[in-house]
């Protein structure tokens, strides 16, 4: 079979899988560990040696050796790798052909036209052969069942794949999506034809078959063609709806190139991330005590871009545990103290424990005390036992006869059974689903992702070495080129691929900086998207008319002189920037952080009111130290329950004495949005059309560690909408919803409360047009957010005779693409201009958008893509409105890098979860935000 009249090919899964994206530098800057702990050698595999960790394979033990309690440990080193060059040239494979890519038609013309680089590689050929697709269904036995149940875990999925006669069947060259679709050039099962057999798994420790019912069945030949055909008109979304064919090829695609990474790199199920563990990829988190590590791997996926399919490679920088770290030494890095105090601080605050070592709930460990082979096993960390190991008791058998029992305790058992005399027999135990264990003869496994968000100084430390400059990303994506060698993939080549190994070149333009307006009408134009409030005024400066500072010291707190000195020096920069505030610098109340803070911010009231005579506008607060709890119930109280502006600052930024004009200028600008104020506009054509409203949509999950909880925290969605003719004065609401729900469920009643408040400022009148700006969507689900979002607002602008002209944008941040200049017109950091802009469709508006200037690392761009448009926008009018919008971001003298609408939205979001508050029926509710806020943005 020949041509390209009857197959397909494949589609990019959307989004970010493993959010990576960050940029990384430096080496291995520590190796070992501190000098005071005795350690086993971590077992560290080189690039020449087994796989560690297979798309379907029961992850391996990557720990050290040995035996016994409590040793200490450190990490071995993995050796240096020696990477060959890629071939100039790759012959297309056997049985396959060039793909007759069309040239995508660039529609918009404003800007400086310039050619950049992409970090994707085109795929020049598909197969001519047939490539057949077969369909599985996994199904456990009555007789293996585990609580009646007869579904399929990961684990048996992986171990039914891995079998000979299960490898030995589906032949060489199979390639599986890890769910239900497999591809092969060969014929397994005839088509249209099915095949079920039974496959024998190890037993199960009590004895209990172990098997797995697998069916095959044959659905035919790749329509290879129908992809081609689809690229060729001009379509690159990759959800296709309706279009299963198209979807299929996708997914093969992505099998195919997934397949090998998969079994010699450490990776995830259905992620596009693979990493190893070497000197030049690895760096210790110095701040986690070297219990946590960054590892910089390489990213690789299947998308259409730029008329073309591509391999999307980049970097992709995550946190992982420390493999063959005892546990003892983990929970006194995360509690922050040293082995000889860890029981005695147990003692005195066991919350605490629980808490810092929360972050080890879901991680894998091995166990060291066993002498057979499971002393390789992973097993997961559940919890931690309220018991310790005296305390917990189990009834232990006694000779032969299972009915003679005694009861031991945890301690005795090790002692008696292992020889191990615990040396923390007082700490909690390790709770597994197998049993639990003494922390001290647990030992991180190896491959453990750190699923928990990183803190303070470790999220620092992190950025820092996965931040590279452009020039530096380049070469690390090179590299990773390198490591994965598609030419010599067999299974590659017999799927008929051929990549090219040099980056694609791509069309640009650099648009022209916006126009921004500043008080008494004064223009100004950024320079590469910056520019300075120095003889600048606010266009619309807020009044202050009663103000206090509240300052909460955590240790030895300031004098009084220091702190009216900085009052003196608000009332100065405050001035300059055109705002009216008292002569007199605001009064100053000294907080116990232990004490009760909600007093403290009534005598706040009560001292501003006795200076002023009047409530204070806003209220400063002060705190020496970043405190979440302190934050969170200033910003509950304030916003829900006095109905206060509140601007918190910490101590050694705003009293540093280094760059306090900058500081309390960049503090001027988000207290005047709060107070109604306008700090500038930047011109817009499309604000002169008629009543135009923007609005921003996001919706914020809780953290991973609180959604694995019984009754997990609901998500929050947050809704931001302009009410003034400039479109720069924004209002929100928010609202509560299933957790972890894609789309916003309140979308109608949050729409019509913004509209009222709209209609309530433009003399009952509604916006004739509103271009709305979602937050936090991927490509698979641009279709719900159509149906349950772009419908609902329509139906809701018929029903109030508002009959709006909608146009939804999404921005994607959470992506892989990165764009690389050439000399003549590169940053220092090897990085495109701002406002540069790239064309990804040539039928509909999608674009990445690179708005925001060098500041560290290589530049993110954007990517915003129209999924409605009933405003009919030209691409340089999307483009434009867009990147000028990204200059009038209330609280910055830079161009950002995503437009201003959805980072409110995201930060409304974020301020309405320190709203949620336990209701009576055991769920949560949101505390709505007072009525004297609800005109300004008391989120910035």
């Amino acid at each position: 079979m020949s041509g390209y009249n009857d197959r397909g090919g494949n589609r990019d899964r959307g989004g970010n899988q493993d959010r990576g994206g960050y940029r990384d530098r430096g080496g291995y800057q520590d190796r070992g560990g501190r000098d005071h702990q005795r350690r086993d050698r971590s077992r560290s595999p080189g690039r020449d040696e087994a796989p560690r960790e297979d798309r379907f394979r029961e992850p391996r033990g990557g720990g050290g050796r040995g035996r016994g309690g409590y040793q200490g440990n450190t990490p071995g080193d993995a050796p240096r790798s020696n990477l060959p060059p890629l071939p100039n040239d790759v012959p297309i494979p056997e049985g396959a052909r060039q793909v007759p890519y069309p040239d995508l038609q660039v529609r918009g013309t404003v800007g400086e036209k310039v050619m950049v680089q992409v970090n994707h590689h085109t795929i020049e050929s598909l197969p001519t052969k047939a490539i057949y697709q077969y369909e599985f269904r996994f199904r456990v036995p009555e007789d293996s069942q585990l609580k009646g149940s007869d579904k399929v875990s990961t684990q048996q999925l992986a171990r039914v794949l891995m079998t000979k006669a299960v490898t030995t069947f589906l032949k060489e060259d199979f390639v599986f999506d890890g769910v239900s679709l497999g591809w092969s050039p060969h014929i397994i099962v005839p088509v249209g034809a099915a095949e079920t057999n039974v496959v024998e798994l190890e037993k199960r420790r009590d004895g209990k078959p172990n098997s797995v019912e697998v069916s095959v069945r044959s659905t035919g030949v790749l329509p290879i063609g129908t992809l081609v055909n689809y690229i060729q008109n001009g379509k690159f979304e990759l959800n296709p709806a309706g279009n299963e064919s198209i979807e299929n090829i996708l997914k093969w695609i992505q099998a195919v190139f997934r397949k090998d990474p998969a079994t010699r790199f450490i990776t995830r199920p259905n992620s596009n991330a693979y990493f190893d563990r070497s000197p030049e990829t690895t760096m210790m988190l110095r701040s986690t005590k070297n219990v946590l590590e960054a590892r910089r791997g390489v990213f690789q996926s299947m998308q259409l871009r730029f008329g073309r399919i591509t391999l999307n490679i980049d970097t992709a920088t995550t946190p992982f545990w420390v493999p063959g770290v005892c546990l003892i030494d983990t929970a006194c890095a995360l509690m922050g103290t040293q082995t000889g105090r860890l029981e005695g601080d147990f003692r005195s605050n066991p919350e605490t424990f629980f808490v810092a070592c929360g972050r080890l709930r879901g991680s894998f460990f091995n166990i060291r005390h066993l002498t057979s082979a499971k002393k390789d096993k992973k097993i997961r960390l559940t919890g931690f036992s309220q018991r310790n190991a005296i305390e917990s008791t189990f009834e232990e058998r006694v000779g032969d006869d299972e009915s003679t029992t005694q009861t031991t305790s945890v301690s005795d058992y090790f002692e008696r059974k292992y020889g191990i005399k615990l040396q923390f027999p007082r700490l909690p135990l390790a709770s597994t689903r197998f049993g639990d264990f003494p922390l001290e003869v647990c030992f991180s496994a190896d491959g453990e992702r750190y699923k928990e968000v990183l803190q303070g100084q470790e999220t620092a430390d992190f950025i820092k070495f996965a931040t590279a400059p452009a020039y530096e990303r380049k070469n690390q994506i090179q590299h990773g080129l390198r490591l994965l060698s598609h030419h010599a993939v067999p299974t590659i080549a017999a799927h008929g691929f051929k990549v090219n190994p040099e980056m694609m070149s791509v069309k640009a333009r650099v648009l022209p900086a916006p126009r921004l307006t500043y008080g008494g009408n004064r223009p100004m134009t950024p320079r590469d998207g910056r520019w300075n409030l120095r003889g600048l005024r606010f266009l619309r400066p807020s009044t202050i008319k009663s103000w206090v500072i509240v300052y909460i010291p955590a240790r030895q707190p300031l004098d009084n002189g220091q702190l009216e000195r900085f009052g003196s020096e608000m009332v100065r920069s405050f001035t300059d920037c055109g705002m009216t505030v008292p002569r007199e610098g605001p009064p100053i109340i000294v907080g116990n952080p232990f004490g009760n803070l909600t007093q403290v911010v009534k005598d706040s009231v009560a001292r501003a009111h006795n200076s002023f005579g009047v409530p204070p506008d806003v209220i400063f607060v002060i705190l020496q130290g970043a405190s979440v709890p302190i934050y969170k119930t200033l910003k509950a109280g304030l916003d829900v329950h006095m109905g206060i502006a509140s601007q918190v600052m910490l101590q050694e930024k705003a009293l540093s004495g280094r760059g306090s004009a900058q500081y309390l200028a960049n503090i001027a600008m988000k207290v005047n949005v709060k107070l109604g104020g306008t700090n500038c506009i930047a011109e817009e054509p499309l604000f002169r059309s008629g009543r135009c409203m923007l609005l921003g949509g996001d919706i914020s999950h809780a953290a991973p560690g609180a959604l694995r909880s019984v009754n997990p925290p609901p998500s929050t969605a947050a809704l931001v909408g302009t009410w003034d003719r400039e479109c720069t004065a924004y209002t929100a609401v928010a609202s509560v919803q299933e957790s972890l729900l894609g789309f916003i469920g309140n979308v109608k009643p949050m729409m019509a409360e913004l509209l009222k408040r709209y209609a309530e400022k433009n003399n009952g009148l509604y916006p004739e047009h509103i271009v709305y700006y979602r937050d936090g969507v991927s490509e698979s689900e641009f279709q719900a957010i159509k149906i349950e979002e772009g419908r609902k607002l329509h139906e809701l602008s018929q029903e109030l005779g508002a009959n709006a002209k909608i146009t939804i944008i999404v921005a994607i941040k959470r992506h892989h693409t990165r764009f690389f200049a050439d000399r003549d017109i590169a940053s220092k950091l090897g990085n495109v201009p701002c406002g540069t802009v790239v064309e990804n469709s040539s039928t509909i508006n999608d674009a990445f958008i690179i708005a925001h200037p060098d500041l560290q690392g290589t530049k993110r761009p954007t990517r915003y893509v129209t999924i409605i448009d009933e405003n009919n926008m030209s691409a340089d009018a999307f483009q434009r409105l867009t990147f000028n919008l990204c200059s009038s971001y209330a609280r910055a003298t830079t161009s950002v890098a995503v437009c201003p609408p959805v980072y409110y939205a995201d930060q409304a979001c974020e301020r309405a979860r320190l709203h949620l508050v336990d209701a009576e029926d055991g769920k949560m509710k949101l505390g709505p935000v007072h009525q004297n806020l609800r005109w300004n943005m008391y989120w910035q």
